[in-house]
Parts: C-alpha cells; structure tokens; sequence
C-alpha cells in the first residue's frame, strides 16, 4: 500500500483564500484608521502677545475657529476727534491658512460699537514651527454714531495681536 502525504492547511487553493482574507482585514482597519485621521482637526490653544487665550482647531493646513480677544483702539473721525480703546472678539467665519495671509470679512456684533453689528474685515497670517504654530492676526471697522445736536459721529477701529499656539 502506498501511503499519501498529508498536507496540514488544506489545499492550495484554501491557503490562498485565508491570505487573501487576511489582507483584506489588515487593509480595511488601516483604512478606517487612515480615514478617522484625515478627517480629524487637532485642537489649538494658545495665547496671544498681550496674555489673551486664543484657540483653533488645525486640520491640514486650514485653522478653524479662531477665537481670541485683540486690543483695539476707535478714534472718532468727524472733529472730536475722541476715542475708544478695550478687547474686540476675533472670530474670522473664514479659515486661515498656514503660510498664506487670508483676508475676509463678516457682519458680527461689535463690542466697541455696544454690540450693534459692524462689517468686520479680518486679516489672517500664519506659520508653522515644528508643531507650534505662530502668526498675526487683524481687525478693522467702522462704526456711526447719530446725534441729534451735533450730527453723527463716525468712529474707525483698529486692532492687531500676534499669536502662539501648540495642540492641546
């Protein structure tokens, strides 16, 4: 009697099968982990030159949510010639860009103005270090004042900080 040899593993054919399902087990979990990495932005926080906390969000290049305060001084332009000076919240609608300047504008309550919405023009400039992320950041706008007696006043604002910022 001649005696076959067995094979442990089965045929050929079933070898290739389980390698074959194997790799496309392998393949799905890092592509979801690859996806779920991509997608996320790195949250941001920092401060700004004058001891203000700023915090962003950074996902790719694009930073996100920037929300700070930055000084800000209104000089009043129609022969006061008064002015006002405090914090005015930065919150650009448009993302910045790393290694870009970014310009835009949004029609957001002024706290110069007692929160009466002003067209804010935003200005936006950032770079990387490392993981560390700096940049600049301006604000400017106008405002009126009515006045029945002496006529309207108008006021022009002008704001600028820098920035430093590393992931929380």
């Amino acid at each position: 009697m001649i005696e076959r040899p067995v094979r442990i593993g089965g045929s050929r054919e079933g070898g290739f099968r389980i390698a074959l399902a194997l790799f496309t087990c392998l393949f799905m979990a890092w592509f979801l982990f690859a996806a779920d990495l991509a997608g996320a932005a790195t949250p941001y926080k920092g401060k700004t030159k004058g001891g203000n906390a700023v915090t962003f969000k950074l996902k790719g290049r694009k930073a996100m949510n920037i929300r700070t305060l930055v000084p800000t001084i209104c000089v009043e332009t129609t022969g006061g010639y008064s002015s006002r000076a405090g914090g005015e919240p930065f919150r650009p609608e448009k993302p910045g860009r790393i290694g870009r300047t970014v310009k835009s504008k949004a029609l957001q309550p002024a706290a110069m103005n007692q929160a009466i919405e002003a067209t804010k023009n935003y200005t936006v400039t950032l770079k990387r270090k490392g993981r560390k992320v700096t940049g600049t950041l301006k604000l400017n706008f106008s405002f009126l004042i009515p006045d029945l007696f002496t006529g309207a006043k108008i006021f022009i604002c002008s704001g600028s900080t820098t920035i430093t910022a590393t992931p929380r």
